[in-house]
């Protein structure tokens, strides 16, 4: 049966291979840029094939989501079955599109939607990139991306992100904003659509709210510079705000027709602002170059980035050009150039470096990557530098080539990701705690788990019983436990799961301590459990409850 081993040696030889055709055919050749984006994607999907085809949690996120997805496929309401916290609802909510073509709540299902979203927002970027600078910039910044996102083994850019979704989002809203721009004219439907996307973002995740404050200031500004009447300004201005307005307005009013409006606005909106309200940003912002390095090659683009900025800065300041900047380029050198620094301000404002977080800087890197080869290559074209620049994307390749060589020759896996371990393909693999979950359960019934192990509704195939389907907020002190908590008990009471999780102990993430961490630190929890539920025992160092009809209907006798 075919698999991918721990090194799989031809298949990364022939990836080596693949990256090294795509560079050659992107500037020796006359692919069209349609074709080189439809390699490039092809390319990309099959660089991350051993992580699409491994059906297995990479980040905690991934599981939380799914089960999100699952559970909302059965009651959409949002915060009524569901509270994703930081993560925002339409992260969960487009985790239900891949079961419409016949796949199932897995994590192949989710990963094969993040592929989909990532490669669209490069082709976004990619066609604003050739909007403002032309093929060859737009091209030059597009293959290292494709080769740092394809040959990571970063398990936070493999995952499937709440990043994502806005992502695609704001890179589909930059695409519009650069066709205004550059046609200096704007019809109703493009502002119109370019507000929904920019409304659509808050609900993807709410730190991407600076990206589209830049983007919305850049929009409205573009529009009050075009050779329109004040009253066709006025009324394009409108036609934006409402379309930025319309899709949080009924997400709200749905909300608040299921009495769920006070909880908007407490959990989604307060609970995201506490967030990592004690941060020190200037700390932050100073260590976000040891952020950048755990992006690995994520991060050595942006570091490439960062080289060609100064020199095309040096090119600038030390030659004259014969193109006068005028004020639309301007407007672009500023719109980017504040971009990064939202981009910079969404990734650092919580003072945790998880890794996904630099999904946020893509767009901005794209961008400042191609603004930099056009000033290199346009504005001061030497054939030199013109060959010279073909080399850089082949380099960049050989560094990422160089570093699986030298962890080859190391013993270090090349692919972490072990894919066959003895079970058919794509089996979602039942540890025995599921197992025992599912002699008592059946798929979709409500599953309760205490602790951090959403994986354990993945692999049960369970919906969860509780808003949040990890209880970290009430244990940890804050100004909201007793809030969490009061909620928590009153979901489990209304759900009334068959089975009952509390997965605290050596193989939980993060809450480890029993006694001080367990389901008892909720007192009627644990009096209604010790009543109402049969302790089986522990698997996976979790404790097993079932509730009692549900032990007395299979007959099986407690440990």
């Amino acid at each position: 049966m075919f698999h991918f081993d721990t090194f799989s040696t031809p298949y990364w030889l022939l990836c080596c291979l693949l990256c090294v055709g795509l560079v050659w055919v992107a500037f020796r050749t006359r692919i069209s840029d349609n074709g080189l984006l439809l390699l490039s994607g092809g390319l990309l999907f099959f660089l991350r094939l051993p992580t699409l085809l491994y059906n297995r949690e990479l980040n905690p996120d991934e599981s939380q989501m799914i089960t999100h997805a699952r559970t909302l496929a059965v009651d959409p309401v949002y915060l009524r079955s569901v509270d994703a916290h930081t993560i925002g609802p339409l992260d969960s909510y487009a985790l239900i599109l891949p079961t419409w073509l016949g796949l199932r709540f897995d994590y192949i299902s989710a990963r094969l939607l993040g592929f989909s979203l990532l490669a669209l927002s490069l082709l976004f970027l990619f066609k604003t990139a050739r909007i403002w600078f032309g093929t060859q910039p737009a091209r030059l910044a597009l293959l290292p991306l494709v080769f740092a996102l394809g040959l990571t083994q970063n398990a936070d850019l493999l995952s499937y992100s709440s990043e994502l979704v806005p992502l695609v989002l704001l890179s589909a809203g930059i695409w519009l904003f650069a066709l205004i721009d550059s046609r200096q004219r704007a019809t109703s439907a493009q502002l119109f659509v370019l507000g929904v996307l920019m409304g659509m973002v808050p609900l993807g995740k709410l730190q991407g709210v600076p990206l589209v404050a830049v983007l919305g200031l850049f929009a409205s500004i573009t529009v009050l510079r075009l050779q329109t009447s004040t009253s066709t300004k006025v009324g394009q201005l409108v036609v934006l705000g409402v379309g930025t307005l319309v899709f949080p307005a009924l997400f709200i009013i749905m909300l608040a027709a299921n009495g769920l409006y006070n909880d908007f606005w407490l959990f989604y909106i307060e609970g995201n602002l506490r967030y990592g309200g004690n941060t020190n940003q200037i700390q932050t912002i100073l260590n976000f170059p040891n952020h950048v390095s755990r992006g690995e090659e994520l991060g050595w683009v942006m570091m490439l980035t960062v080289g060609l900025m100064v020199f095309a800065a040096l090119r600038f300041a030390t030659k004259k050009s014969a193109d006068r900047v005028n004020s639309s380029w301007v407007i672009r050198l500023g719109f980017i150039g504040l971009l990064g620094l939202a981009g910079l301000f969404a990734i650092t404002r919580t003072g945790t470096e998880f890794v996904h977080y630099l999904y946020f800087m893509v767009g901005p890197v794209f961008l400042l990557m191609a603004l930099s080869w056009y000033t290199i290559l346009n504005r001061f074209a030497t054939t030199t530098l013109i060959r010279g620049a073909v080399w850089v994307p082949a380099l960049f390749l050989s560094l990422i080539i160089g570093r699986d060589v030298q962890s080859y020759i190391c013993g270090v896996p090349v692919n972490p990701y072990l894919f066959y371990d003895g079970q058919a393909n794509f089996v979602l693999i039942r540890p025995p705690i599921v197992q025992q979950i599912r002699n008592y359960a059946n798929a979709n019934e409500p599953l309760v788990v205490w602790g951090w192990r959403c994986d354990y509704y993945v692999g049960a195939q369970m919906i969860q019983g509780t808003a949040e389907n990890h209880s970290e907020r009430c244990v940890f002190i804050s100004p909201m436990t007793s809030v969490y908590q009061q909620r928590y008990l009153k979901n489990f009471l209304h759900t009334r799961p068959p089975v009952f999780v509390d997965a605290v102990g050596l193989e939980n993430h993060w809450l480890n301590d029993r006694k001080t961490q367990g389901h008892e630190i909720i007192p009627p929890l644990a009096e209604h459990i010790k009543t109402h539920y049969r302790y089986m025992g522990i698997f996976n160092d979790a404790r097993l409850y079932v509730r009692n009809d549900r032990v007395q209907k299979v007959g099986v006798r407690s440990e």
